[in-house]
């Protein structure tokens, strides 16, 4: 006869979220019980072992078992099944999911519940309505929008890889031709969003993902914004928006004209992490940064690679020059 496993907070959500049956969590105790030697009069496993023996047979994945610890039963936002947390995007968490009539797997991101105010609500839905507008292999595609309730979510396709960021911290700066590819793909992508009138505005490794295929998308386009924005169709309109590191110099200094030169400039410094590890001006506050983008040129990148070629760092100082022209 099967044991009965509801008496603790974690098996309760367990069942009560449908990611396991009672015979998951008999198994699981039972294959603890084993492992450890112990006999069925020893004291039961704590719900953190219970966990971990979830995981480690592949019942849960770490991100599900520490939901359920906390007390989470729900995992679901209207037809999609929460699989796994992706990360943090520009404006709220993102998530891995699946369709739970279709199969599809999914990238969603969520509008946190306590910034889900009125003015954040339409800036989502503008996000939201610049991604449907745009039509291209290198950059990430809508698949869906909606809300659950009072929680407002856009599903996008799931890219599986790594973005750049994470991708050069874990193998160290990329080679010429490894890092062209993946900027080219992301520079086509740029170029769709240009012609269509909009520009990305946060362009960064974090915001590339990069595919096991060597290609790359662009993604999260929290910010971005038309190119003949006013002050009644852009709230983010004459306000300094992006990532400091990555930010051009004539963002900084008209940030009321906006350019698709804004995105080649940081496009260049994502070109220049990519191949030395390193962000163009490391260190300082974010004042120093502004300051450093329009007054300094970065370290000579083949100090830090000196497989560079002239050539490949003549075209990175052009993308990165002071003066758009």
């Amino acid at each position: 006869m099967a044991e009965s496993n509801s008496g603790s907070q974690f098996q309760r959500c367990a069942i009560q979220s449908g990611l396991l049956t009672e015979q998951d969590l008999v198994d699981a105790r039972a294959g603890i019980r084993w492992s450890d030697g112990q006999d069925c009069n020893d004291a039961p496993p704590t719900d953190k072992q219970l966990a971990d023996r979830l995981v480690e047979i592949g019942k849960l994945n770490v991100w599900q078992a520490k939901q359920l610890l906390d007390g989470q039963t729900k995992f679901t936002l209207g037809p999609y099944r929460i699989i796994d947390s992706i990360g943090q995007g520009g404006m709220g968490q993102v998530f891995k999911a699946e369709h739970q009539v279709l199969g599809r797997v999914v990238a969603i991101k969520v509008l946190p519940r306590a910034k889900s105010t009125p003015e954040a609500i339409k800036s989502f839905t503008r996000e939201i309505q610049a991604l449907a507008s745009l039509d291209h292999k290198n950059l990430v595609e809508a698949v869906d929008a909606g809300h659950d309730g009072n929680v407002y979510y856009m599903v996008t396709e799931y890219v599986p890889g790594s973005d750049l960021h994470k991708l050069v911290r874990r193998q160290g700066p990329l080679d010429m031709q490894t890092a062209a590819r993946i900027i080219c793909d992301v520079a086509e992508g740029l170029s769709h969003a240009h012609q269509q009138g909009l520009i990305h505005r946060d362009v960064k490794p974090g915001n590339v993902l990069v595919m096991p295929d060597g290609h790359a998308k662009l993604s999260d386009l929290g910010l971005a914004g038309p190119v003949d924005a006013d002050k009644n169709t852009d709230p983010r309109f004459g306000k300094i928006v992006g990532t400091a590191d990555y930010i051009s110099p004539d963002h900084i200094k008209s940030p009321w004209d906006p350019t698709p030169l804004w995105d080649v400039y940081s496009l260049g410094g994502t070109l220049y992490y990519a191949v030395t590890g390193s962000v163009p001006f490391p260190g300082g506050t974010t004042a120093d940064k502004a300051r450093a983008h329009q007054e300094f040129r970065p370290l000579d990148p083949r100090r830090l690679n000196p497989s560079l070629s002239n050539g490949f760092v003549d075209v990175m100082a052009d993308m990165m020059a002071k003066d758009p022209a």
